[in-house]
């Protein structure tokens, strides 16, 4: 996501000296850690080292792509869109090889020109775009290309523009105190985090964590209410997932899209869930921690304040978007670290994917290799060892998109020459 701007309030501080002092006490004490209650950096400092190394093409045997190029084309040109909208001579950075926009939008150019040749058989397709590309594999995080895959999706939702008995839960818009600061601007800071925060009088502090939102209300009665829903658990699996459809009771239907974080570290229910024992190791999928919350109402509020990190809302016209700004295609778009790999690039992904039974359970895994584009960030996915793949909106999109958490490999796609 693009930073957010903070209110008016941030111009008129950065004029006076007293601001100046105040953030230099900030920045001291959250670079070393010394402040118990420092605003938390939304983004953390990159990794040294290569990332992408070269493969050859054969190192993967003999494969196609899972759907035979279903929808790619769709997605190659949402990225050109993206690039299209930079300056040509921008410099793209695959490890150690670095290319224009202008030349990897050629090349992407000729990728669909293949792709739309009707002529093609899938064979074919493929035979050409190993002739046209060469392939850089992320080192993953264990340094030997081992990847972890999740998968996220748009959430369906029922809601109401007013509160009844029945939506008496509220989907908050983003706060007008929310303020987002790049200490990079700063040279006092040396650092290229962001962190979050609001005022409270005279200094910045963290923003109010879930428990303060949703269990002390301390943001009821501000109008901040975008809409209501009827359960506290879809809204925290849609704050996870960053953007959905809200079905009203008149018929209508609206996107609802991210718009911002209160700062707060992101910290995985599921793992916890694990480590307390109320779920069995490598069970914690969001179907698993649903049906617990569901059969312990008691500890709902409890368990869910856990994840301190929350998300605010903002009615879009269509969607979902990702962090290039195109809307994703399902199947197609992946999210990886931002701050490591090339936006809107062309991927070769390879893992597994859940056979659905009637319950929405997985009945099997089948492995698979898709080509795809890197169209998507997200908070929880950091480092070359991350990958989340889109499935789109509907039940099975979110049965599969809650079981994946399957082992794998990611692949760059660079033009030749």
């Amino acid at each position: 996501m693009e930073p957010l701007r903070g209110p008016a309030a941030m111009a008129k501080w950065r004029h006076t000296q007293e601001w100046g002092v105040r953030l230099g006490v900030i920045i001291a004490l959250l670079l070393a850690g010394a402040c118990a209650h420092r605003p938390v950096a939304e983004r953390q400092p990159s990794p040294r080292g290569a990332l992408l190394v070269p493969v050859h093409w054969r190192n993967l045997g003999s494969f196609q792509d899972d759907r035979n190029f279903d929808g790619l084309a769709g997605a190659v040109e949402g990225s050109l869109a993206y690039y299209g909208r930079l300056p040509p001579g921008s410099p793209l950075r695959f490890g150690d090889r670095s290319l224009t926009v202008g030349d990897y939008a050629a090349g992407l150019r000729g990728l669909l020109a293949i792709l739309q040749d009707g002529g093609l058989s899938a064979s074919a397709k493929l035979d050409r775009i190993r002739g046209r590309f060469d392939l850089l594999q992320s080192v993953g995080s264990d340094g030997k290309g081992g990847v972890l895959f999740t998968g996220y999706y748009e959430p369906e939702l029922e809601g109401s523009l007013t509160p009844d008995a029945r939506f008496r839960y509220p989907l908050y818009r983003r706060p007008t105190d929310l303020l987002t600061i790049d200490l990079s601007q700063f040279p006092l800071a040396m650092s290229d985090r962001t962190i979050v925060g609001r005022l409270d009088g005279d200094r910045v502090v963290p923003y109010f964590s879930r428990s303060d939102i949703d269990g002390k209300g301390v943001l009821d009665g501000k109008g901040l209410e975008l809409l209501w829903l009827d359960d506290p658990v879809a809204i925290f699996f849609l704050q996870i997932e960053g953007s959905g459809i809200v079905k009203l009771q008149n018929g209508d239907q609206v996107h609802v899209q991210y718009d911002g974080k209160n700062g707060r570290p992101y910290v995985s229910l599921g793992k916890l869930m694990i480590e307390r024992g109320l779920l069995p190791k490598g069970q914690a999928s969001m179907q698993a921690i649903r049906r617990y919350l569901k059969d312990h109402p008691a500890q709902l509020r409890e368990l869910l304040d856990l994840n301190p990190s929350y998300t605010f809302f903002r009615i879009a016209k269509e969607g979902p978007f990702g962090n290039i700004g195109v809307a994703l295609t399902p199947g197609r778009s992946i999210a990886t670290d931002s701050r490591l790999f090339p936006k809107g690039a062309l991927c070769l992904i390879r893992t597994e994917k859940p056979e659905l039974a009637s319950d929405g359970r997985a009945k099997a895994w089948s492995p698979f290799t898709r080509f795809v584009c890197n169209q998507d960030t997200g908070g929880a996915i950091a480092g070359p060892g991350r990958v989340d793949l889109f499935w789109g909106a509907g039940g099975k999109a979110e049965a599969a998109a809650g079981l994946l958490q399957q082992p794998g490999s990611l692949y760059f796609l660079v033009p030749k020459g």
